[in-house]
Parts: C-alpha cells; sequence; structure tokens
C-alpha cells in the first residue's frame, strides 16, 4: 500500500514546512494538530496539506512519520479562517508561525499533550446557562435599528453596522435581540468586550436574555479554565462566546455575527508584538467569513466615525436613552488645587448623600502620589528601568513603576540616602483620604487596579455598590466601562482634560470619550444625574460640545483638523519601534534605518509616504531598553498600501537591536 504523506507547519519562526509519512493507524486531515518529531525533538504542527508524491529532492529514508494526532482545527481546512490569520501575519508584520503559536497555546502545552481532557462532556461546567430567562423587548428606537439592521442582512449586505447610541440607550438589547436570531441559525456569536472584567457580567446579560448557553474566554483565566472554554466553543456546546481582543484570533469557533461592543476602546488595540487592534481585525474576518459584524459605542472611534459617514459602514442611532430619562447636562469647574473641590458642590453632594444617592469621583491616576522627591537633595524617585517618575503606593507603602512594575521601599533616597520624600500630584489614594474629610462617616469604594487585582474582588465591589452599600465610589477609567449604578446620581470628574497635554494625535478624541463615558453612568435610573467636570483647558474646543454631549458637533470639528493636518483616519500611521540595551546603539541604527527607508522612497518615487526622522517617545527608555520611533504616513488607498508594505518588509534589520512595526498606530509611546 502506497504511503500517504503530509506537509507540518512547524510553529517556529524561520522554519519552513516540513513532510512526515501518516502510519495506516492514523486518520489525519488538514488543520490537525499532530506531534512530530524535528532534530531529535518532539514538537507539535498543524497539518497543512497532504503530498500525492514525495518531491523528488526528498529521499524516502529521511522522512520521519507522524507520531500521534492531538487535536482537530479549522485551520488549513476552512479557507477563510486561514486566511484571516495569514491576513493578521501580513497586514501586522509578525511571523505566521507566531500567530499559530499564540492561538493554539492556550489548547496544547509544551509536552504536546491537550491541557485538559479531549471528551466533551466533561467541559459542561464552563459552559453558562441560564434559568431565569428574560427576552428582550425592544422599544420604538431599538426595534427601528434592529429591524433596520436585519433587513440588510436578509439582502446579503454584510457590510460593518454602526450603532451608535447615547450612553443607556440600550445598545446591549439590540445586541442581544441580533445574537438570538443569528444563534437560532445554527451559528454562534463571538461578543468582544475590552476589559476582562465585563466578561463575565456580560455573558450573564447576554444568556438572560438570548435564552441560550455561553462561554467566557480571557487571559487571567486558569489555564484549565481557558482550555475548558475553548473546547467547548469548538464543540458547539455554545452559542454565546463573550472575550476580549485576543478572542478574535480563535479560528475554533463558527460564528455568524461579530459584536463589538465599546469599539472605541483602546485596550482593543495590542501594544505588543503584534500590534493588532480587534476591532479591525473583526471587520477583516467578517469580510472573508462573509458574516455580519456590528460595532456599538456612545463615542466612536474617529476611524468607524468616518467609515460611517462615508458610507463604508451602515449607522444606526439611539438618540436618547432606554427609559427617557434625560443625559445630565455636564457642568465644567476650574482648576485650583490637587484636592480643590468648589464648596457649593461640596454642599450639593452632602446633601444628595443625605437621600441615599450615589456620587462617583473618577481620577484617572492610581496610587496616592503621582510624584515624589528627596525632602533633603530634592532628586526626583525615578524608575531605574524606565525613564519615569515612581508612584507613591500608600496602601503598599511602595514606590512603584506603572510600566516595568519594579517597586521599592519609600523611605530612603537613592541619591543621598537621607529618609523623608515630599510627595506630590494626587491619585485615587489620596482623594480618598480627601473625600473621608469633606464626607466624614461615608463608605467608599475604590474601584481602580490596585484595589481590584482579581476577578472576585472585583465582583465583590459591584455587588456593594449595586446594593446600595457604597456612598461614594472613587474609580480609574475601570469604572466607566459598561457598568449600570441604579443609585449613582452624581459624577465629578477631577482632572477631566488632562488628557489634552500629551503628544497624541487621538488626544482631543480619547479626552471627550472619557468624559462622556463616565458622565453616561450618572442618573440612568431615578431622578436627574449630575456631573462636574474639572478642566485645566477650559477653553479648548472640546468644552464648546460636551456639556450637551453633542459628539456629533466635536466630530464635526475634530475631523476638520485632522484632514488639514493629514492625520488618521484620512491616513494611515504606522511607528517603527526601534529599542535595545544600548542607546548609542538603538539612536545609531534608527538613524541608518530613517536613511535607508528614506533612500527607498526618493528611488522609487513613493509620493504617498511621509517619512519623519527618528525621535524619542515621551517614554523614552521601559524596562532598561532604550526606545526610538520613526513614524510613517502614508495615505490608505491601495498603492499606498502597497509601497508602504514593500518599505517595511524591505527595511534592515541588525542584531541586537529589536525592530517592530505598530500599524495603524493610535498613539505616540
Amino acid at each position: 500500500m502506497d504511503k500517504t504523506y503530509v506537509k507540518v507547519l512547524i510553529p517556529r519562526p524561520g522554519t519552513s514546512l516540513f513532510v512526515y509519512s501518516v502510519p495506516e493507524y492514523l486518520n489525519l486531515k488538514p488543520g490537525d494538530v499532530v506531534e512530530v518529531e524535528l532534530r531529535k525533538l518532539k514538537i507539535w504542527g498543524v497539518v497543512e496539506s497532504f503530498l500525492e508524491s514525495l518531491p523528488k529532492e526528498i529521499k524516502e529514508r529521511s522522512i520521519k512519520p507522524v507520531l500521534g494526532k492531538i487535536i482537530s482545527s479549522p485551520l488549513f481546512s476552512n479557507k477563510a479562517q486561514t486566511d484571516f490569520l495569514k491576513w493578521v501575519s501580513d497586514y501586522y508584520i509578525y511571523p505566521f508561525q507566531k500567530i499559530v503559536k499564540q492561538v493554539f497555546s492556550p489548547l496544547v502545552n509544551s509536552k504536546n499533550e491537550l491541557y485538559g481532557n479531549s471528551d466533551p462532556m466533561k467541559h459542561s461546567g464552563s459552559v453558562l446557562q441560564s434559568d431565569n430567562v428574560q427576552p428582550v423587548t425592544l422599544n420604538k428606537d431599538q426595534d427601528k435599528a434592529f429591524n433596520s439592521i436585519v433587513s440588510r442582512w436578509e439582502n446579503k449586505d454584510f457590510s460593518p453596522t454602526l450603532l451608535y447610541g447615547v450612553t443607556g440607550s440600550g445598545k446591549s438589547e439590540v445586541f442581544a435581540e441580533l445574537s438570538r436570531r443569528i444563534i437560532r441559525s445554527g451559528k454562534q456569536v463571538l461578543y468582544l468586550v475590552p476589559e476582562i472584567g465585563l466578561t463575565s457580567r456580560t455573558a450573564a446579560h447576554l444568556i438572560k436574555r438570548v435564552g441560550h448557553s455561553g462561554v467566557v474566554l480571557h487571559s487571567y483565566m486558569s489555564r484549565k479554565k481557558r482550555f475548558s472554554s475553548l473546547f467547548a466553543a469548538m464543540n458547539r456546546q455554545a452559542g454565546l462566546i463573550i472575550g476580549t481582543r485576543s478572542s478574535i484570533l480563535y479560528p475554533f469557533i463558527d460564528p455568524g455575527l461579530i459584536i463589538i461592543d465599546e469599539e472605541h476602546d483602546q485596550s482593543y488595540k495590542n501594544f505588543e508584538s503584534p500590534y493588532y487592534n480587534a476591532r479591525d481585525a473583526a471587520i477583516m474576518k467578517s469580510s472573508l467569513l462573509k458574516i455580519p459584524v456590528v460595532l456599538g459605542s456612545a463615542t466612536p472611534s474617529s476611524d468607524s466615525w468616518y467609515n460611517a459617514v462615508n458610507g463604508k459602514y451602515n449607522m444606526e442611532v439611539l438618540n436618547a436613552r432606554a427609559n427617557n430619562r434625560p443625559l445630565p447636562k455636564i457642568r465644567q469647574f476650574s482648576f485650583k488645587g490637587e484636592l480643590h473641590i468648589p464648596s457649593e458642590l461640596v454642599s450639593f453632594i452632602r446633601s444628595s448623600l443625605e437621600k441615599k444617592e450615589q456620587t462617583l469621583f473618577f481620577l484617572n491616576r492610581r496610587g496616592f502620589a503621582t510624584f515624589s522627591f528627596c525632602s533633603e537633595c530634592k532628586e526626583p524617585v525615578t524608575c531605574p528601568n524606565c525613564f519615569t517618575a515612581m508612584v507613591y503606593h500608600k496602601k503598599k507603602n511602595r514606590m512603584v513603576c506603572h510600566h516595568c512594575s519594579y517597586n521599592m521601599s519609600s523611605g530612603i533616597c537613592n541619591k543621598c540616602g537621607k529618609s523623608g520624600l515630599k510627595f506630590e500630584g494626587v491619585g485615587v489614594e489620596r482623594l480618598k483620604e480627601a473625600l473621608e474629610q469633606y464626607f466624614p462617616g461615608s463608605n467608599i469604594t475604590s474601584f481602580d487596579k490596585d484595589s481590584l487585582g482579581t476577578i472576585s474582588s472585583y465582583e465583590k465591589a459591584l455587588q456593594v455598590i449595586l446594593e446600595g452599600k457604597s456612598d461614594i465610589i472613587i474609580g480609574t477609567v475601570m469604572v466607566s466601562k459598561g457598568h449600570n449604578f441604579p443609585m449613582l446620581k452624581n459624577v465629578v470628574i477631577k482632572y477631566a482634560d488632562h488628557l489634552l497635554s500629551f503628544r497624541d494625535t487621538r488626544a482631543a478624541e480619547k479626552c471627550f470619550q472619557v468624559i462622556t463615558q463616565v458622565a453616561g453612568r450618572a442618573g440612568r435610573f431615578e431622578g436627574d444625574g449630575s456631573v462636574n467636570a474639572e478642566a485645566l483647558s477650559p477653553e479648548h474646543y472640546i468644552w464648546k460640545y460636551i456639556p450637551d454631549h453633542n459628539y456629533t458637533g466635536f466630530m464635526k470639528e475634530e475631523l476638520l483638523w485632522r484632514k488639514k493636518l493629514m492625520l488618521p483616519p484620512y491616513t494611515r500611521m504606522t511607528i517603527i519601534k526601534i529599542s535595545g540595551n544600548l542607546e548609542d546603539k538603538v539612536k545609531k541604527h534608527a538613524e541608518a534605518l530613517y536613511g535607508e527607508m528614506e533612500y527607498k522612497i526618493g528611488k522609487n518615487n513613493f509620493k504617498n509616504i511621509v517619512l519623519y526622522p527618528p525621535e524619542e517617545p515621551p517614554l523614552s527608555r521601559i524596562r532598561s531598553k532604550f526606545r526610538m520611533n520613526i513614524t510613517v504616513i502614508s495615505s490608505k488607498n491601495g498603492k499606498g498600501v502597497k509601497e508602504l508594505y514593500s518599505l517595511l518588509t524591505s527595511a534592515s534589520k541588525p542584531s541586537g537591536v529589536n525592530i517592530n512595526f505598530d500599524i495603524d498606530a493610535i498613539n505616540e509611546t
């Protein structure tokens, strides 16, 4: 009997496809993950294709057999799923083998075994069910949006839909009804959320509304639980898959719909190689799989807004809150000190607390003090690994770097050895101390990464707030994402527009989004909400639109500026990130790379590319790595993209220096 041969992809950069023979007892197909031997090392790979005969240059005696099958997958057997992962690799300039390894890492361990049992029935515990199904009842506006979306689907129009709805307008109810329709057709729904903390509650809400089982996927899960959820999804034991950004990469599900909730959120961007954006990847995946994708936000990203107003995306609008409660007007107050709160505002909140109404104080700064220095020699306390100030955390009595997590005692100056540090800048810990003085006897709940380091502590804090056992909430950006607090009436935003001081193309956009999202927590249910925001730059144009939540007006003016300056979304921004241990070497190679690229642009007459000289980013050293950035602005048309990728992929990559490409960068750090 003739032997059967297969080509196997080994998930290691620099390797090509290897040929193996298939033992008679193994029934393999493309996409199967198998164990093979490579250079006397047992390793796993993925069957790419079958060979009818051996190539002439390969001797039969050199062929090793496949040692065993580990698990099946759609990779290589499903062209659309395979094309998607290859697109991620090509578009974000990241080796395909490494993408494959990342996709299968939650399933296959270093011993070439599954992390869990291969019996689907063993994973029923990871599948979430609901005994108390509460079907969706859409209001008039929601029903109009739903029917408009579905009518396009029925006409095979699967172009992306942006659901733009004010905070509290009930976008999630429209998502639930769309999900129910897709699941009834026998398909699955991939529902992306920006934060790990939102997965469980989003899953509970969806399952209750849709009446179908679901699983949760995120990186904080134990390996065993993550494997179990993935395996259940692969075996169609769940109709709903609720996950964070990495979930978009998995080819193990059979989605009929992709939903991206809070599509504007920066958390969808991966800030390390590969620098993919899960929102953009979802758009491409839906296109390749020929399935619909819906994006939702009260403050859409400029990219999605631009695509919607120019007809590339469809847009549905929900202008009012679902319960017809008015959006709270956002009142501005001036900065008069780190812990300043206007006396009339303090009196108002005291009165509100007496009525058992909750108040949220928002400050997007962790720790106690954001800057510290020696009282003797005046030396600032900085991280030895990063060129950045250490943040003082009073609870831990430690100085902490928020970029590399280095921490040290807060008692002695590293330069002069004297004790006694002075602290400046305000973080949520310091604000909490001040609020205990302003509002004595109040129950205060901290809602930040340091206070809620685990999923259980996060859930516990949410429960305390929802049960009305908390009078005041102090939160960072975590508190602004997707939460409904029925008793929350007042919001006070400290340093509301501080993002405007950042060197960031999208600073105004991000600032408006944060303020609007935080303000949207107030007055969602009974009684009018109150929002007060502290302005550091009160004359900036965003303040013309913020008080009345006029995102349409703001985006119109913002895009005028972007167009004049030829910035995204009118162009594509790519940042070439050069890093290494030796500062001189990094700078030398950054200049050499810039010169090389400048020469190629001139030689090939690339008119659609603008190259900016190397410069240090705002964070010029992180984790002991010195950093330089080269910014490339290119056109968004096909020719510009082709020219850019020709330039980037041919760039020299010297030893001792790391070069990464941040495609469609959303900040300049």
